[in-house]
């Protein structure tokens, strides 16, 4: 019996799409006492290059992190999926950022070097402790998050952002962040940044931080729903152009 190779194809990747929806988490890990977070994605295709985790490292200590493999489709879908699997693995080995991206990035850039292409992916990974609030990150080439002050809904970018992994050597830079209760963090992918309306104008940052301030009194998992509804609002009827993640993290 032959089958048809279309038919084939469309059975992968519907498959493809289901383990990589299956790797996203949708919140924090259980025992997160100083923590509340929620996640939204959706891909552009049937499977994108967007990921994200939270990563237990120990009964204090967990990992956040967000990242877009460039291009997208199944070659992004491959080199996400491996991504996720090395900070996965041995978590009580990711607690250093700095170490994680040099890490991942140099595994990057090796893998160019065996198919003869670069492997750009940008990532924002951060490890907070729970107890005190205080957070190491690194930023490589990553839209910078927002930080919210929920009783005011002041919104302001945190941090700066290093070179994108897998183009060439770089020695990270980790930066420092104490959080308090109170304090929201907003991971998101540049898909948000770069919706395009019926007009052509693209929804960018102020948009982003105005409804960031918009419901600074709503749970994570509001605050997410209400970007993606007020993304849905602005495309109207244009196309979506590229894959789409958010992250909101509150410390309470």
């Amino acid at each position: 019996m032959v089958r048809d190779s279309t038919i084939e194809e469309r059975l992968d990747l519907a498959l493809a799409a289901q383990l990589q929806a299956a790797l996203l988490p949708k919140a924090c890990p259980l025992g997160c006492p100083h923590q509340e977070a929620a996640a939204r994605n959706r891909m552009c295709g049937t499977v994108g290059g967007d990921f994200y985790d939270f990563i237990r490292i120990n009964r204090e200590q967990v990992a956040l992190v967000i990242g877009d493999v460039v291009g997208g489709g199944v070659r992004a879908a491959l080199i996400m999926a491996q991504i996720m699997g090395f900070l996965r693995s041995e978590p009580q080995r990711r607690s250093r950022p700095m170490e994680v991206v040099s890490v991942l990035n140099n595994m990057l850039l090796d893998l160019g070097d065996r198919t003869g292409s670069v492997m750009p992916c940008s990532m924002f990974y951060a490890v907070i402790d729970g107890p005190s609030g205080i957070c190491f990150f690194v930023n490589a080439g990553h839209p910078r998050p927002l930080l919210c002050d929920r009783s005011t809904g002041r919104v302001r970018p945190l941090g700066e952002h290093d070179l994108l992994l897998g183009v060439e050597p770089f020695e990270p830079k980790e930066m420092c962040h104490t959080f308090t209760p109170g304090q929201r963090l907003i991971l998101y992918t540049d898909g948000l940044l770069d919706v395009v309306n019926p007009q052509n104008q693209y929804f960018g940052p102020q948009r982003l931080h105005q409804a960031v301030a918009e419901c600074p009194h709503c749970g994570p998992d509001q605050l997410a729903e209400a970007i993606f509804l007020s993304i849905d609002q602005f495309r109207g009827q244009a196309r979506q152009q590229d894959d789409e993640t958010i992250v909101v993290v509150d410390r309470v």
